[in-house]
């Protein structure tokens, strides 16, 4: 066998390992919640309350491109489904008025930006609307006509972004080696910001994460009674 071709063998095969060590690595774990404040329901409450998850580099790293994904809002009379999610900058927010009620939704955000509206007619004319998020905040979103219409949208730059529930355990796979933020935010709790490294086989990342009340309506969570600073508003950090 020639020796340039043996060459040329060994430096596919040597690319071929470092191209694999350098997206083996990955960051994973769980999140707990924890009750504070005005939280008195440890129940059902608790294990239903969604959390999100985000990646974020630390230096040079690069995080995956994806195409803008649309995420669907449901309008039922006085409330808005889903009651929290996070979603990447520049996806976009599909509302789906399932009842005949009208509706004129508007958000608000942390850092005094001009807020978002949208006027939604009843199902039976045709009702729904689209609209592109691509200003990173955590929106908070209310209804003029519906007092206790609430959800709140995290808007954040970067696609890698997990929803769970409490004690699901999350993974990002696939990344450069080198430091990583992973921020976690949930409903009527503060954001969290946790520094950690991406590496192959990590063990996994144990976050607990006080929530200070967020109460259930029917079947499941609903929004906030009436406005409590700490509730709609949590803590920065944000990203």
């Amino acid at each position: 066998m020639r020796p340039n071709y043996i060459n040329f063998c060994m430096l596919g095969l040597a690319l071929s390992q470092l191209a694999g060590s350098l997206s083996a690595a990955e960051v994973r774990g769980t999140v707990s919640l924890q009750q504070a404040g005005l939280f008195r329901d440890g129940g059902t409450a608790m294990e239903n309350i969604p959390i999100s998850v985000a990646l974020f580099p630390v230096g040079d790293q690069t995080v995956p491109w994806r195409r803008p994904q649309a995420h669907d809002v449901a309008l039922r009379g006085n409330r808005i489904e889903p009651l929290y999610v996070a979603i990447s900058r520049g996806d976009i927010l599909r509302f789906d008025n399932t009842d005949r009620l009208y509706h004129e939704l508007f958000a608000h955000a942390h850092s005094g930006q001009q807020p978002q509206e949208v006027r939604i007619g009843g199902a039976g004319d045709g009702g729904g609307n689209r609209i592109v998020m691509d200003k990173v905040d955590d929106w908070h979103w209310f209804c003029r006509i519906h007092s206790k219409s609430y959800a709140r949208i995290d808007v954040l730059d970067t696609s890698l972004i997990k929803m769970v529930r409490p004690g699901e355990p999350f993974e990002f796979r696939d990344l450069a080696e080198g430091a990583w933020q992973v921020r976690i935010a949930a409903p009527g709790a503060e954001t969290r910001i946790v520094e950690t490294r991406a590496i192959t086989a990590p063990p996994p990342l144990q976050i607990k994460l006080p929530v200070k009340g967020v109460v259930r309506g029917g079947a499941g969570l609903s929004s906030p009674k009436t406005a409590v600073v700490e509730q709609l508003f949590p803590s920065e950090p944000s990203r």
